[in-house]
């Protein structure tokens, strides 16, 4: 009995600071169950306005950006009138509208507001050939399924450039190195259909040849891995290696493949053709980063775990 009166006593204790911290609302949310994440049908829902959105802010910009003064009655098919719109009497040539970003600013009352931006290829007057790539976004609300842009589209700047991210292969691979044999012995047999691609690849990878084979052959230019010995005594390694391919003699551009590799009763094989470059952990390291005019100090990349693609198996000749 003085052991259950002791633990009541706790109890109202820890009642009583919550009351005192946090107000009533504490001791409420400590035994309320935590609210539900999104569901998958709210999560289609939202993905389906997104579409829905991007769809119209795309046509908008690009009826908008090529529209004449004697076509003024396109723009309240998209814009209220209340708009004080000035239009050009001679059309540009609009063509290749993108959304390159598109995010919902606001939800209320069954009203979503979203904010995108569409990219355009517009001609210059200088020739037909000679066009250039401009940035507009747009504010645009939907309420039961119905699109409305709120004002005109507006001018803006280009996404910035990226930082480069460190990858992580630190060494470089000569030709005569077991990973650089397999590599490209591999890469042969997906890219041409020559050789037999099982011999470079595990039983349980699932990847076979391109079909039809998209090239005639391939030249290995680079090979880098994370193994400093490549390949010389490690059981397992990341590896990318770029090629360049050709087709009935003439040049295409360069490909790259992230690999994972291997190795089984002495023999090097490609387990996977990985969906991305594995990457140096921390992310920014060896990144220049501004930090008071400074740059970072490169650090070595360590491995980061990556998803992998399988190359769905083809018909095998």
């Amino acid at each position: 009995m003085a052991a259950r009166r002791r633990r009541d006593n706790i109890v109202v204790a820890i009642l009583a600071l919550f009351a005192v911290l946090g107000g009533g609302h504490a001791v409420l949310d400590a035994f309320s169950t935590p609210p539900p994440g999104p569901s998958e049908s709210s999560t289609i829902s939202l993905i389906g306005r997104s579409q829905l959105v991007e769809s119209f802010a795309r046509e908008f910009v690009a009826i908008y950006l090529s529209s004449t003064s004697a076509q003024q009655d396109r723009i309240p098919e998209f814009v209220g009138g209340a708009q004080q719109v000035v239009l050009p009497t001679v059309a540009r040539q609009v063509s290749d509208p993108v959304v390159v970003y598109a995010s919902r600013a606001l939800r209320e009352a069954g009203t979503d507001v979203w904010s995108v931006t569409v990219s355009v290829r517009i001609a210059k007057r200088t020739g037909p050939n000679d066009d250039t790539r401009q940035f507009y976004r747009v504010g645009v609300s939907v309420n039961d399924g119905r699109p409305r842009a709120l004002s005109l589209p507006a001018a803006v700047e280009p996404p910035g450039r990226g930082i480069d991210l460190a990858l992580g292969y630190p060494t470089a691979c000569a030709p005569d190195t077991p990973l650089a044999q397999v590599a490209s012995g591999f890469l042969q047999a997906l890219l041409t259909g020559s050789g037999d691609i099982a011999r470079y690849t595990t039983p349980d990878s699932g990847i076979a040849a391109l079909r039809p084979a998209l090239f005639t052959t391939v030249e290995t230019t680079a090979v880098t891995a994370d193994d400093a010995a490549c390949g010389v005594s490690a059981t397992n390694a990341e590896v990318l290696a770029s090629v360049n391919p050709k087709l009935d003699g003439a040049t295409t551009p360069t490909l790259a493949y992230p690999l994972t590799m291997v190795r089984a009763a002495g023999q090097w094989q490609v387990r996977a053709v990985d969906s991305v470059p594995a990457l140096g952990l921390p992310l920014n390291a060896g990144v220049p980063q501004p930090t008071n005019g400074a740059t970072a100090t490169p650090t070595s990349p360590s491995r980061l775990p990556v998803s992998t693609v399988q190359i769905p198996p083809a018909t095998q000749k």
